[in-house]
């Protein structure tokens, strides 16, 4: 029997993150997996990732992240959505995730409807709904934050404030989907664009810094979990090996600070520029 060739949709794909996730899953040749790579701007996606450029396991949708129906189309037939989009800015009101999540429900809602409709009268349902994985942080979990440092901590709570209540509000809305949807809320600490040294997956630990193609590879293990071992866990990523990790990134001093002010001086946001973690 000829074995399924698994798709995965990334959301967020021109992100550190998703392009992270699209390089491991094309690199990987034990599944030659399909993926559906979800972003507002496909020319800016072919030039971050030019070996997606005419490449057949790639298939691109482009538009807004509430656009139901083109998000339906986008995880159609997947085994498991990867939700990455988010900012590296403190932006107020930032809701980035809110709606991603929002959107993947609608989305799933209607694909739940088309297999009853589809099923109806056979006592089955046509097609399992994709598990979904989505990116978290440890900073807000208290257990997986537990060994950071008490006067660390609250400094980041407050660097990344509106993104982290974005992340919160977000969980809250898959997980009030438990019954129906299986999520997996991968929390790393500390992110660098560095190159993977190896992952590993834990409910306990975090560990800075992490690259994000060794997060991107304790994604896509989550995601292939064939016991479910991780649904509705708050799953860290670290080093395989503790204490050999990714390099300090050299934008984080002044991602921090200008977090801090968009946390206390929320109205300079508009005046304040854009950071990342390079």
């Amino acid at each position: 029997m000829t074995a399924v060739t698994p798709t995965y949709a990334v959301l967020g794909s021109t992100g550190n993150c998703g392009t992270a996730l699209i390089q491991n899953l094309l690199q990987d040749s034990s599944e030659d997996a399909h993926i559906h790579a979800y972003c507002r701007n496909e020319a800016k996606l072919r030039r971050l990732l030019p070996e997606t450029v005419d490449n057949k396991r790639v298939r691109v949708f482009a538009g807004s992240i509430v656009d139901v129906g083109l998000m339906v189309s986008c995880i159609r037939g997947t085994r498991a959505v990867f939700l990455t989009a988010t900012t590296n800015d403190n932006i107020p009101g930032c809701r980035v995730s809110q709606d991603s999540a929002a959107t993947v429900i609608q989305a799933l809602e209607r694909l739940r409807d088309e297999s009853e409709t589809v099923g109806a009268g056979k006592g089955m349902v046509v097609r399992a709904l994709p598990r979904l994985v989505l990116l978290s942080s440890a900073t807000i979990d208290d257990h997986l934050a537990r060994h950071m440092p008490t006067w660390f901590r609250p400094i980041m709570l407050a660097a990344a404030s509106h993104v982290y209540r974005d992340l919160e509000l977000a969980e809250g809305l898959l997980r009030a989907q438990a019954d129906w949807v299986a999520t997996v809320f991968i929390k790393p600490a500390g992110l660098s664009p560095d190159v993977a040294r190896g992952h590993r997956l834990t409910l306990d630990e975090e560990e800075s810094f992490i690259s994000y193609l060794d997060l991107a590879g304790g994604m896509i293990e989550a995601a292939r979990d064939e016991g479910g071992r991780y649904e509705g866990r708050n799953v860290g990523v670290v080093n395989a090996k503790r204490g050999v990790g990714a390099r300090f990134p050299r934008g984080t001093p002044m991602c921090i600070l200008m977090g801090l002010l968009r946390h206390f001086f929320p109205v300079l946001h508009p005046y304040l520029p854009s950071t990342g973690p390079a």
